[in-house]
């Protein structure tokens, strides 16, 4: 009999669990299933509210509601560089679904190369539950090496006096989806500060690059079919200028350093050029006429 109370009680806490689980449905996705190491290792985060009532969640006892669990290719747990999430409390009203940016690398180192495991899990303190996500696996490589130049930081910077290694790089998102990449490290301890896209890539045209007297690295890339990316990126890795220029017959954007160190983008159309009309380009309305001009 006792045994019998015992498997009645297990089955009532398994499907009190189950319809909790029910109710609150947690699910994660990457943006991609391939990272390049260092770049941000993003994806988001869905909930759907199907209790019938307001949910809150917040932090408890100084924890989270979010974290996450990540393993790398040997099953071994990645302990985390914070030791809390410190994600904002939300309000989840009856039905609604929340959708919630997240960036796994930045609480968890995972710069090494290799496959990782990350699963969410999201904790319920009003039910004393924690809800977690399906497994996913993501991969982690590196972009294969074009270029590299080190630069120091000028007076007047935070840091200056120390040096900086640009580099760039190119990493196929897919089959055929191929992307230039930029990394920026400490060239003495070997830091990386920043590692993202620039743009798409087509290798029929290697990028070329320029660096002006503020150590402001210019970049100019095929892009696409007669399409070239420009992109200016600070002292501090920071992307401060994009454009897309085009070719205009035989004639190519191409890069221009003057006399002073000042770069620009000389020859081709800007985007605005192509996106205008050839009748605008060509012909001029008659109220533009030069004054002085005879009328047939």
């Amino acid at each position: 009999m006792k045994h019998l109370r015992t498997l009645l009680l297990l089955a009532i806490l398994l499907l009190s669990g189950l319809k909790a689980q029910a109710q609150i449905q947690i699910s994660l996705k990457m943006d991609r299933p391939l990272y390049v190491a260092h770049e941000p290792i993003t994806g988001k985060l869905t909930i759907v509210n199907r209790s019938g009532r307001d949910l809150i969640f917040g932090d408890s006892n100084g924890m989270s509601w979010l974290d996450f669990t990540v393993t790398n290719g040997r099953g071994h747990l990645i302990s985390p560089i914070r030791r809390a999430l410190n994600e904002r409390p939300i309000v989840l009203s009856a039905g609604q679904t929340y959708e919630h940016g997240v960036t796994i690398n930045r609480y968890y180192p995972m710069s090494a190369t290799g496959t990782y495991r990350v699963k969410a899990s999201v904790s319920f303190p009003q039910i004393n539950r924690v809800f977690n996500s399906r497994n996913l696996t993501i991969q982690v490589t590196d972009g294969q090496p074009m270029w590299s130049q080190i630069v120091g930081v000028p007076q007047g910077y935070a840091n200056a006096g120390q040096y900086r290694e640009y580099s760039l790089m190119t990493f196929y998102h897919g089959a055929r989806s191929k992307a230039l990449y930029f990394r920026m490290r400490d060239s003495d301890s070997g830091v990386v500060h920043a590692t993202y896209p620039i743009g798409d890539y087509m290798s029929l045209r290697p990028p070329t690059h320029a660096i002006d007297t503020k150590n402001q690295l210019h970049v100019l890339h095929m892009s696409g079919p007669q399409m070239y990316r420009y992109t200016v990126i600070n002292i501090d890795g920071d992307p401060v200028q994009q454009a897309t220029f085009y070719e205009k017959g035989t004639d190519r954007p191409r890069l221009d350093v003057n006399a002073y160190g000042n770069v620009a983008v000389v020859g081709g159309m800007t985007e605005a050029e192509a996106t205008t009309p050839y009748e605008q380009q060509e012909f001029r309305r008659l109220s533009q006429r030069p004054a002085g001009l005879p009328n047939f």
